[in-house]
């Protein structure tokens, strides 16, 4: 029977250390360029006149005015946060738009899952909405 010689596999190539340099480098420049762009968006959006105008024991009806100053069609995530007179925290929404570039338009967003049902004296007073800003570390 004859013999076959294997060769030795799999073969150890170590990763050269200038390599690796270049790597860490290049993540520490993607998450600097991630941060920017982030806070430029949230620059360029302007929310304003958030007013909750219709609430029951199962939704909160809130309208608001957005500004796209940019001169480019957004897609914007927004987060919605409803408390009531103590602070506490009733509802919260992370939701979708799409803004035309520079156009302000009045929208309405309804939340139908409540943390807390609204009984008794139980009332939303405070309405916030943000650009909901992504994190790479928390």
């Amino acid at each position: 029977m004859a013999k076959f010689d294997r060769m030795e596999f799999p073969k150890k190539y170590p990763i050269p250390n200038w390599l690796k340099l270049l790597v860490v480098v290049l993540v520490f420049c993607g998450i600097l360029i991630h941060n920017c762009t982030q806070e430029h968006l949230s620059q360029e959006i302007v929310i304003s006149d958030v007013k909750i105008i219709d609430y029951s024991r199962a939704h909160i009806e809130v309208t608001y005015n957005i500004y796209n100053k940019s001169s480019l069609d957004r897609d914007v995530w927004l987060l919605l946060f409803v408390s009531d007179s103590k602070g506490e925290e009733l509802a919260s929404t992370l939701f979708l738009i799409k803004i035309k570039a520079g156009e302000n338009v009045t929208k309405i967003k309804i939340i139908d899952k409540l943390n807390k049902p609204l009984i008794n004296n139980i009332k939303p007073e405070k309405a916030t909405i943000e650009v909901y800003k992504r994190k790479v570390f928390s």
